[in-house]
């Protein structure tokens, strides 16, 4: 099996670069997370170390230059523990991580110049410098270039010192730094390739759980939200126009004479009338608002600061233009009643008022549809004051008696 190498390279080469736009975004949300954990784990072991060596420093007797060296590079891991925290960009974060190894390195080599000698603690020092490479989560771009710095830095100190270090140092020295680096190359590509992996499975959940959910709120036949969606919603919607100062409106919607439609064009054409209600609805508002299928032929449409005659007047529109395909002359001239209760932001009105608001508005357009021969049947409620609420619903029943008895 032949093996990509350009292709294996650029798939680890960014930590957070996919294939897909959906995914790359994905593990971008998440690449925070990854490199505060990722910048305080290095910054612990770094200090866990540094206080190791601290101990034999003291143990070996060596100069105290060692030990306050040391003391500071943990008083430095310990404030990047702290940032770690606080730093919300993973691009500070990361350059956060280059800091500390750049300073530790430099400290070292302040040391080893300080002493004309590389003492055996300062090659575990300098090895201890690639080992925490991998703690952190970038890719091997990234690792790579840090890598490519502290080498750059010991073997350049090295060899412009105006004394010259032992053969045996210098080559030990280049000996470890090639192993340890890669050693943490191999380890930073192995944890690139694994959290990757990780990330996708994260993605694909996320989007299964999405799309269960969705199909859940989903109403099978016309794709509107269903009442379940409606009741989870419908609070948190009316309460951000509120807040947004939005006029609110609630359209309830359903087909004239629906039942005579299924009884002489069969269930099927019934389902198909449904469907395109759901479809010029949908079409119609769009983003702005939500249709919900509240049972039957019963549609509901919740929407803000839009004209709710204009809503109607395209949606009955795109709705008799799919039906003028049916073979029957019953669905050809299929029209819709419509009621609207139409609320200010600055009042609070409950969902059971509301509701019946629309539910009576919706009865009155239906008892003049023979009175109104131009369609669409729509009658608008506007709430103008919190009072208004039940005034309003006591005038759509002050109807004249043969109106009350057509909506009976």
């Amino acid at each position: 099996m032949k093996i990509n190498i350009p292709k294996q390279i650029r798939s680890v080469w960014s930590s957070t670069h996919y294939d897909s736009p959906e995914l790359t975004r994905f593990a971008r949300r998440k690449a925070v997370a990854e490199a505060r954990k990722g910048l305080a784990a290095m910054s612990i072991l770094t200090m866990g170390i540094l206080l190791i060596e601290g101990t034999l420093y003291v143990k070996f007797a060596l100069d105290p230059m060692y030990l306050y060296t040391c003391a500071i590079l943990v008083l430095l891991s310990l404030n990047m523990v702290f940032a770690s925290r606080t730093v919300g960009d993973p691009q500070a974060l990361h350059l956060l991580g280059v800091t500390l190894l750049a300073v530790s390195g430099s400290a070292f080599i302040l040391l080893a110049h300080y002493q004309h000698v590389f003492h055996p603690m300062l090659f575990a020092s300098v090895a201890m410098l690639f080992i925490v490479i991998p703690m952190m989560s970038w890719g091997l771009g990234e690792a790579l270039a840090v890598t490519l710095l502290i080498y750059t830095m010991f073997t350049l100190s090295t060899l412009e010192a105006n004394y010259n270090f032992a053969d045996q140092s210098l080559w030990t020295l280049q000996f470890i730094m090639l192993g340890a680096s890669t050693v943490s190359l191999s380890l930073v590509v192995r944890n690139v390739r694994l959290r990757k992996h990780d990330v996708k499975a994260q993605h694909d959940l996320v989007v299964a759980h999405a799309q269960i959910t969705d199909l859940s709120n989903r109403d099978p036949l016309t794709s509107a939200w269903n009442r379940r969606y409606f009741d989870l919603e419908f609070e948190q919607y009316l309460k951000q126009c509120r807040e947004n100062q939005n006029q609110f409106h609630f359209m309830l919607l359903d087909v004239d004479d629906f039942k005579l439609i299924n009884d002489d064009c069969g269930h099927e054409s019934g389902d198909q009338v449904l469907k395109n209600i759901g479809q010029a609805f949908s079409s119609v508002i769009d983003d702005h608002g939500s249709l919900v299928r509240m049972g039957g032929d019963e549609f509901a449409v919740i929407f803000a600061d839009l004209d709710p005659k204009v809503i109607a007047i395209r949606g009955l529109k795109i709705f008799c233009d799919l039906n003028a395909a049916s073979k029957y002359d019953l669905i050809k001239q299929a029209s819709l009643s419509i009621g609207v209760a139409s609320v200010p932001p600055d009042i609070e009105v409950s969902y059971r008022q509301l509701y019946k608001q629309a539910d009576l508005a919706l009865y009155r357009a239906k008892a003049l549809k023979d009175n109104n021969p131009a369609p669409p049947n729509i009658v608008i409620s506007i709430l103008h004051d919190p009072d208004d609420v039940l005034s309003s619903t006591r005038s759509l029943w002050k109807m004249p008696e043969s109106v009350s008895k057509a909506a009976n």
